[in-house]
């Protein structure tokens, strides 16, 4: 699925200063269907707003964002949910797993909250578990997880939805160098064999360094 950002303005209203604080300036970007981009820049950039914006989880002040042919930004909230259920996966620095279930409930939660059965659910998810090498933790506790096999059972989750696109935050910002290479090229192989375009903010040189295009964040604009 082919994504473009088309002059993204957003600014927050601090509750002290009545001038608003530009956090994104003149956003455009295109990616096309299966290709990769890496998101960089200096803390408080704008590079999470950004994510949440083509995400539909906030709304640009103005500019447009669209899949394909279809202009995202001019959705209903809950036109937007659906879509990103369907179409657009989250990977999280902070995991985000449901402590009180298993690995493969984790994975098969949203497979379940999409409409699948849960005879359906259950092979995506193990399907998924197999992609980064985790079958064998399908019925660990969450807690008994390491920091890079909880990132990887993140991975996995992102994955059996099917998505079109995964957006991640940070996604190796927890880890040690080896496991974060590790999850890195996981998660880079993957989304190139299955065509899935791939968005990553990160600080990390070596990440950026995997992905088709890098773009900077300064001051709210690309550089």
């Amino acid at each position: 699925m082919k994504m473009s950002c088309r002059n993204i303005f957003k600014s927050y209203q601090d509750s002290l200063d009545s001038v608003g604080r530009d956090v994104l300036r003149d956003i455009s970007f295109t990616l096309d269907s299966g290709n990769s981009l890496s998101i960089s820049g200096p803390s408080g950039a704008g590079k999470s707003t950004l994510l949440n914006i083509i995400s539909g989880l906030d709304d640009a002040d103005t500019g447009d964002i669209y899949f394909d042919n279809l202009c995202f930004s001019s959705l209903t909230n809950s036109e937007k949910t659906k879509f990103r259920l369907q179409n657009i996966s989250l990977v999280f620095q902070s995991f985000n797993l449901l402590k009180d279930f298993n690995v493969l409930e984790n994975i098969m939660l949203p497979l379940i909250y999409k409409g699948l059965s849960k005879k359906d659910s259950k092979e995506y998810a193990i399907s998924a578990l197999d992609s980064v090498d985790l079958s064998n933790f399908k019925l660990s506790s969450v807690n008994t997880l390491s920091g890079g096999e909880a990132q990887r059972v993140g991975i996995a989750r992102a994955l059996a939805t099917n998505a079109k696109i995964i957006l991640a935050d940070e996604p190796t910002g927890n880890l040690d160098k080896d496991t974060s290479n590790l999850i890195i090229n996981n998660l880079v192989d993957i989304c190139r064999e299955n065509k899935i375009s791939l968005i990553i903010v990160s600080h990390d040189d070596t990440v950026l360094s995997k992905l088709n295009t890098n773009r900077k964040i300064i001051d709210g604009k690309f550089i």
